[in-house]
């Protein structure tokens, strides 16, 4: 074990010591490795974050539950603000020892409020103008970190004497705990496909950076074995060299993501920005990545030596390269495929699919791309004959060594093909989860719900008279039931209510319809009656003749007045429907602000582009979310292809200087620098596209969804691809001219 210990010392002896080539050998490789483990180290703190925004959420839910008198009345709110949600509660204070929220200080009086940062930001701003007459209470305080889930969260908490308890209403504690919850199934497995392939790319990266300077270090361990080292040894030593490396870009990592975590606030993301003190990596994600990195750099290092033979005089390899087997190569695609195939149709309503056979399905055939793209690249440049000088200096050079080419832009394939994986299965999970009742629903419709138990005299009439306002329709809701399915809602109204939430031609008071797609299959049968109301003690015998129609904004029984003779509806579930002039400028805002009044007594929500469903408006984050990922993932594939193009210069430097000198163009060098990156480029491409399109069809496939193809999307983002590797090659220009000049032919 002490040999073992010194053998390791040594190694990181030469990777930090000797001249200013080591060191900037060693500053390649931990940056390369650093950027990795940056994005490593976020990835293991978002968990944890998220994790802390539901807790802090939770605390900040009230508890009905309780024994003797309630101490406090809370009323929820959701205004809708353009494109914003602002979440609010109304409270009625009962007792000296009412409970507290946490971030506030104190409970609000009547005509106090307490707002968020971003609140009352917004108020402050000409962009609230219109949100402040809903908010005319006189501010008193601002909600802290501990109320709050996000930097960005609109959340204000009011004082109003007049609400009255409901009996859901009174509150004993703050801090609900909601289990069971989480992502609907479908969004499980977007998220679960996107986290994959956006940290896949991160390990291969890891993988080429620990691979720099690997000529340079042959020459080292074979002035090793020189002096009487063994081959076991010398091959110990190179791996603390490698050791060495991974430590120096762990340790970049770690402070590149604490030096940027303060401006993580600052990052828009909508509602996924979260407090520069909740990224804090899992401890045992932490472990994983400073366990997993050095294991990994020292695994690649020996695999990169395994067909190379050091003697005391000099490396040796073989004079041509083994030819690549193609079999073992397809196997991790052909199981990935297989797992992903044994899961098909198995997201469904709220069932969730297997998590391995996903993950790992996935992960293999992610890991198939740079897996296959030696082979590919080698079978490719020996069959090549001809060209231009630039193309056969490039050709030759791809024949000596393929692998190291593959590699380099394996990563950025890995890049492209999760990224269109990605866009297909956003495509089709936008398919499935974007509210149907946003395309269907009149975009110039506003409604107005009241809640239960509550007057509002002269809330039509002030609908009525606001600016923009057309009409003023009046619904009137219930639910109803046979007792052996789910309830359906019952809906009542005149024809020209109706029309505003299902198209319906030839409406005449008597007639009743059925929109089924919400409803879980429930008939209305002549003759058998329906359980009505909230306690279903009311029954009901529906109409004899009922229509059948689709594109409702929900599913329900609608009926005319005539139709729902009998039909006892009480003073519960009133609705008023504002038909807007869309010509007016921001005439659901002055709607609003006509009936903000009323405040927690009445709920508004659109039918038009503000409405958005709960999934929909997580599937909003999710998406935002995976899309700022891969333009991470992707510049850090720029940022490490830079890192590797540049080592390769510079340990080519002596051939590129003797064939300057021998009269070789310097023009003609750098084409065949574009040519020895554009060719394995183009093939990369065909593989990470092929296998980018066949993982998003088996993906989705698994949510029984349809499978959507975004052509232009796919587009863009492969000539993004190609055009980071045109740039990072013409970064590589400036160091190219360098290592051309007279020094480059100095040797010791």
């Amino acid at each position: 074990m002490k040999r073992v210990i010194g053998d390791l010392a040594l190694g990181v002896r030469l990777a930090v010591g000797g001249s200013r080539k080591s060191w900037a050998r060693l500053v390649l490789q931990g940056l390369g490795i650093g950027l990795g483990v940056a994005v490593l180290v976020l990835a293991a703190s978002l968990p944890g974050a998220i994790d802390v925004r539901d807790k802090r959420g939770d605390a900040s839910e009230p508890v009905s539950e309780g024994t003797g008198p309630a101490p406090l009345l809370v009323s929820v709110v959701h205004l809708e603000y353009r494109a914003e949600l602002v979440r609010g509660r109304y409270v009625k204070v009962l007792s000296p020892d009412a409970p507290v929220p946490p971030g506030v200080d104190r409970l609000p009086g009547d005509g106090e409020v307490v707002v968020s940062p971003a609140l009352a930001e917004l108020l402050a701003s000409e962009e609230g103008a219109l949100l402040r007459p809903r908010l005319p209470q006189r501010v008193v305080g601002t909600i802290g970190r501990e109320g709050l889930t996000g930097p960005l969260d609109l959340v204000f908490l009011a004082g109003d004497a007049s609400i009255v308890s409901t009996g859901s209403n009174e509150t004993y504690r703050w801090g609900a705990h909601y289990g069971g919850g989480g992502l609907a199934p479908i969004l499980w497995l977007l998220s679960m496909v996107g986290v994959i392939v956006l940290l896949f790319p991160v390990l291969v990266f890891v993988s080429v950076a620990a691979r720099l300077a690997a000529a340079q270090r042959d020459r080292r361990l074979a002035a090793l074995r020189l002096v009487g080292a063994g081959a076991r040894r010398v091959r110990l030593i190179a791996s603390g060299e490698a050791l060495a490396s991974a430590v120096v870009g762990l340790a970049a990592g770690f402070g590149l993501f604490y030096a940027l975590r303060p401006f993580s606030d600052d990052v828009v993301l909508e509602q996924l920005v979260v407090f520069p003190e909740d990224l804090t990596p899992a401890p045992a994600l932490t472990v994983a990545v400073l366990v997993g990195v050095p294991v990994l750099a020292v695994a690649t290092s020996l695999f990169s030596m395994r067909r190379t033979i050091i003697e005391p005089l000099g490396v040796v390899r073989e004079q041509r390269p083994v030819r690549r087997r193609l079999w073992w190569r397809l196997l991790p695609t052909v199981a990935g495929a297989a797992l992903l195939a044994s899961q098909a149709g198995r997201v469904t309503g709220d069932q969730q699919p297997e998590e391995l056979p996903v993950v790992l399905g996935v992960v293999l055939l992610m890991f198939g791309i740079p897996v296959l793209l030696p082979w590919l690249v080698e079978r490719v440049v020996f069959r090549l004959r001809g060209g231009t000088p630039a193309l056969q200096l490039a050709v030759r050079r791809l024949q000596l060594d393929s692998g190291t080419a593959a590699r380099v832009v394996g990563g950025v394939a890995v890049v492209l093909a999760g990224t269109v994986t990605l866009q297909m299965v956003l495509a089709a999970v936008e398919n499935e989860v974007v509210d149907r009742e946003l395309t269907r629903s009149p975009q110039d419709v506003l409604a107005m719900r009241v809640t239960d138990t509550t007057a509002t005299p002269g809330l039509r009439d002030a609908l009525a008279r606001s600016a923009g306002v057309r009409a003023v329709h009046e619904l009137r809701w219930t639910s109803g039931s046979t007792g052996e399915r789910s309830s359906v809602s019952i809906v009542v109204g005149t024809c020209a209510a109706l029309r505003t939430q299902l198209p319906v031609t030839g409406c005449a008071d008597g007639k009743a319809y059925l929109a089924r797609e919400a409803t879980g299959g429930f008939t209305v049968t002549p003759g058998v009656p329906l359980a009505v109301g909230r306690d279903r003690e009311q029954r009901w015998l529906p109409p004899a003749v009922v229509e059948e129609v689709s594109g409702a904004t929900t599913g329900g029984f609608y009926l005319t007045p005539a139709a729902a003779r009998g039909l006892t509806l009480g003073t519960r579930g009133v609705e008023y429907i504002a038909q807007l002039d869309l010509a007016t400028p921001d005439a659901a805002e002055h709607a609003r602000n006509a009936v903000a009044p009323y405040s927690w007594r009445v709920r508004s929500f659109s039918g038009g582009q503000s409405r958005m469903s709960e999934v929909e408006r997580v599937f909003g984050l999710v998406r935002q979310g995976l899309y700022g990922g891969m333009a991470v993932t992707l510049l850090l594939a720029g940022a490490s292809m830079l890192v590797v193009g540049l080592e390769q210069v510079r340990e080519r430097r002596r051939p590129l200087a003797v064939l300057a000198a021998s009269g070789v163009p310097r023009a003609t060098l750098a084409r065949s620098l574009l040519w020895q990156n554009g060719l394995p480029l183009v093939l990369s491409t065909v593989v990470s596209v092929a296998t980018g399109i066949g993982l998003g069809v088996l993906s989705v496939r698994v949510s029984r969804a349809e499978v959507a193809f975004d052509w232009q999307g796919i587009a863009l983002v492969t000539a993004a691809a190609m055009a980071l590797v045109l740039l990072v090659t013409a970064l590589t220009l400036p160091s190219l001219r360098k290592a051309t000049g007279a020094l480059g032919l100095r040797t010791e």
